[in-house]
């Protein structure tokens, strides 16, 4: 067997987060905004259910998001949204389990 990042730490850490309750989804089934590798087609009926708006308030937040993401670091920006009092919510902390989508997929390479 060929030892690689892929039989070394991609493949074991998707089949443990799998094993976790991670629904895998593959790279011929994954609609993204690319600049920021949010799934809408996830993230806008969630967001929805979980903040009780409409989806069309959903995508504005979507929009607001992808405005913020468009001008500074991912990462920090992100973590400002998850952890900010703003009244809307990305995660629900208190039904984690039961409220999240926990969604994983494989590396995209872009050429």
């Amino acid at each position: 067997m060929k030892f690689n990042e892929d039989s070394r730490v991609k493949i074991p850490a998707l089949l443990h987060l799998t094993r976790l309750g991670y629904k895998y989804i593959p790279l011929n089934q994954q609609n993204r905004i690319e600049s920021n590798n949010i799934f809408s087609s996830i993230f806008i009926p969630k967001i929805s259910a979980l903040n009780g708006i409409s989806e069309q308030e959903a995508e504005r937040i979507l929009d607001e998001i992808n405005l913020e993401l468009d001008y500074e670091d991912l990462g920090k920006k992100i973590y400002e949204r998850l952890t900010s009092t703003s009244g809307v919510k990305l995660i629900d902390f208190e039904k984690f389990d039961i409220s999240n989508n926990f969604k994983i997929s494989n590396s995209i390479i872009e050429n």
